[in-house]
């Protein structure tokens, strides 16, 4: 499931994947070879593990799977049936918070995470973009200054403009040409 949200104003695109374990059902692991192909094309990742058990085997396998270079937060919920209080620790291999989504208690601190990696610094009141978004709106502008180039030629036009739309896309989420056209169908009255 694929959801953005905002927090601070900083839209975060959130993918809820199929669990990751061992398994010999053919559907579950189509499941699991999506779930690590959106983890290779991840910013961060969320590790979700019940307070009351902790990091077992299966989630130390998956943590030692990830690319070195993803950003890691390892969420302990169901802190309300611990006694533990909400936390937000710094470790080695990433950050790690404990909560309660049943009462609220933490979801804070888990906001506070997701924005610092995103770059957002409240201090200073500036974004810090990461460098495949960087690279991504230097396409996109790489883009529209060829569509303006191709302006007379309205196919060579409308493919860079799809160009630009897909490298866009990569930072704001999956927006199709489908998507496009709704949108210019649904603001112009285009007629006979």
């Amino acid at each position: 499931m694929r959801s953005t949200l905002q927090v601070e104003g900083i839209p975060l695109h959130i993918i809820d994947t199929a669990g990751l374990r061992a398994s010999e059902d053919e559907i579950e692991k189509i499941g699991m070879a999506r779930t690590w192909r959106e983890i290779e094309r991840a910013d961060v990742v969320v590790l979700l593990v019940d307070a009351r058990s902790g990091v077992g085997d299966p989630e130390r396998a998956i943590l030692a799977r990830l690319p070195a270079h993803l950003a890691r937060i390892t969420v302990f919920n169901k802190i309300d049936l611990t006694g533990r209080p909400p936390e937000l620790h710094d470790e080695a291999g990433g950050v790690s918070v404990s909560l309660s989504a049943k009462h609220g208690a933490g979801v804070d601190l888990l906001r506070q995470a997701l924005l610092r990696i995103a770059g957002w610094h409240p201090v200073e009141d500036v974004f810090i973009a990461r460098e495949r978004h960087l690279r991504a709106l230097t396409d996109t502008r790489e883009h529209i200054t060829a569509a303006q180039a191709r302006l007379p030629q309205l196919e060579l036009f409308a493919e860079e403009l799809r160009l630009a739309q897909i490298a866009l896309g990569s930072i704001t989420g999956r927006f199709s040409a489908d998507d496009l056209l709704g949108e210019i169908f649904g603001r112009f009255c285009i007629g006979k």
